[in-house]
């Protein structure tokens, strides 16, 4: 009897348009998880009837959906519509949305076109594929973190645009919106700067690997079609340029520059022009209010008996090598502030008590008194430490790494970085978002690079934008398996845990794939126009 009353009770609130209980709404294969969502009875099919109409600040949202849907019909008296509107979302944060579907048509609601695009992204993770029906739902959400970020190493190992644009599709289908690039180390230059032309000729000659491979890197033309690919993904591309330490791509190429073990010459004067002119040349190319300035792994031991430096301390009145590290620091970060932009560097950084508004990545999972004490100074911070951020670390024991002892699974990073339980809620508010890192010393292809990135990319993206109170692995897990699929439709190669040492056998055995590719496959749910 008591099972007959709770299945009549289902029916009245079906038929009523009441909710759902929370497992009809946990079948619902969402990635990053929605901060609010109820799910009714019944669906909305999409047809070549549907039309996509918006407001005038969402056209380009608007237009890339249209294209992604592969609907042509705009005329905005269609009753059978897909509607973008800054209509009722009044006090909705910068990069909310409210997305409602019903039987006659779907409203995205936002107060910014990064709104709007986020709950295009979610949208078309909900069209069912065969049917090309979505359900009846109701979802507010926005983000946990503002900076929801991946790192991409392209000087040890060089990767090519048709690569890093299928990163920022898969970036942007997952609602991630930093794509930071570190462009030099010591094994390559890979940015052209126009007054150092030599840069490019030398210094972007050899990687990780191999010293003597040809030159590679982005002509400043190449990085801004990069820039506005991702610019129309809502995606940021923040440029980084190591200094003082890994700096022998620049000092092979221009020796007086040279401090030894891998580093800038600080007591030369010609090294700050240098590198402000540098910046000045990146600061043209890139609109980023951020750029990266390295400043981690300085090895100033040298400095001691470099007479140049000897001059610089004295002068300056500095008593050693590591007061003159951290002057260092300080003045680029000033000279980058001066221009109007803010500030990044490494964890290290924070020691040299930069200009304020530097902001702090915290690296070294193993210190965190550095994360405490880069907050306790009033400096924001983005999280990126070794363990779990770090995606050149193995996903489990299947493939040993040498040097890596570290072992970052999903579930790791879909837990996300372990703060000190000494971090003050005042304090939290300063970390203001996530980092994941790929760093290429081991990773020489474009189908081992996927393999390294994916699916931990989703469990970051979901670890970045949902709070912890609303996320489940289990529920994540499941929700997984539909993009497993589109990894697999587009050729992506990608860890399985069901077959670790299979997936990663299938990885290196296709190096060549991504080169015999006509175009980069990516996925539909994040396809916008340019």
């Amino acid at each position: 009897m008591k099972k007959l009353k709770l299945i009549l009770n289902l029916l009245a609130t079906v038929l009523l348009g009441g909710t759902v209980p929370a497992v009809a709404a946990a079948e619902l294969h969402l990635i990053p998880w929605p901060a609010q969502i109820t799910q009714q009875d019944g669906q909305f099919a999409v047809n070549e009837q549907t039309a996509v109409v918006a407001d005038h600040a969402f056209a380009s949202e608007a237009a890339g959906l249209s294209a992604a849907l592969h609907l042509t019909n705009t005329a905005a008296a269609s009753k059978n519509r897909i509607e973008l509107t800054t209509r009722g979302a009044h006090g909705l944060a910068a990069e909310a949305y409210q997305l409602e579907v019903s039987p006659a048509g779907i409203t995205i609601r936002a107060a910014s076109p990064a709104g709007a695009f986020y709950g295009c992204q979610t949208l078309q993770q909900l069209i069912e594929p065969q049917t090309r029906t979505v359900p009846v739902v109701k979802i507010t959400d926005a983000p946990r973190y503002a900076w929801r970020g991946f790192m991409l190493d392209v000087s040890r190992h060089y990767f090519d645009q048709s690569t890093i644009l299928r990163e920022i599709d898969w970036m942007a289908g997952y609602k991630l919106n930093r794509l930071h690039l570190h462009l030099t180390d010591d094994p390559a230059w890979r940015l052209e700067i126009q007054k150092y032309p030599e840069l490019t000729s030398t210094g972007a000659r050899g990687n990780f690997s191999d010293s003597n491979a040809p030159a590679a890197y982005f002509t400043r033309a190449a990085m801004s079609q990069i820039i506005a690919y991702a610019q129309a993904r809502h995606i940021v591309v923040v440029p980084e340029i190591d200094m003082p330490g890994h700096a022998s791509a620049a000092t092979r190429t221009f020796p007086q520059l040279d401090g030894g073990v891998h580093t800038f010459n600080p007591g030369r004067e010609e090294t700050y022009d240098f590198l402000q002119n540098v910046l000045l040349d990146v600061m043209e190319t890139f609109p980023s209010p951020w750029i990266h300035l390295g400043g981690d792994e300085v090895d100033c031991s040298v400095w001691k008996t470099d007479p140049t430096v000897a001059q610089k301390l004295q002068a300056d009145g500095l008593n050693s090598p590591q007061q003159l590290e951290q002057s260092f620091v300080r003045r680029m970060a000033g000279y980058i502030h001066d221009h109007g932009r803010t500030p990044v560097g490494w964890d290290e950084v924070a020691a040299a008590k930069p200009v304020k508004d530097t902001l702090i990545f915290w690296w070294r999972h193993d210190r965190p008194e550095v994360l405490a004490s880069a907050l306790a100074g009033g400096y924001n911070v983005v999280l990126a430490p070794r363990a779990p951020c770090y995606f050149d670390y193995p996903q489990d024991l299947t493939y040993p790494v040498k040097g890596r002892k570290l072992f970052n699974t999903l579930d790791a990073v879909y837990r996300g970085p372990e703060i000190p339980k000494t971090i003050t809620p005042a304090q939290r508010q300063h970390i203001i978002g996530v980092e994941g890192c790929l760093w290429t010393e081991r990773i020489t292809t474009t189908s081992y690079l996927e393999f390294m990135t994916m699916p931990r990319l989703a469990a970051l993206s979901e670890m970045a934008w949902t709070t912890d109170e609303a996320r489940d692995f289990a529920r994540f897990d499941g929700c997984l398996k539909p993009f497993l699929q589109q990894y697999r439709e587009n050729g992506i190669h990608y860890y399985d845990e069901t077959d670790p040492a299979g997936s990663l056998h299938d990885a290196n055995q296709s190096a060549t794939r991504s080169a015999q590719r006509e175009k980069p496959a990516r996925p539909a749910s994040a396809m916008v126009n340019n």
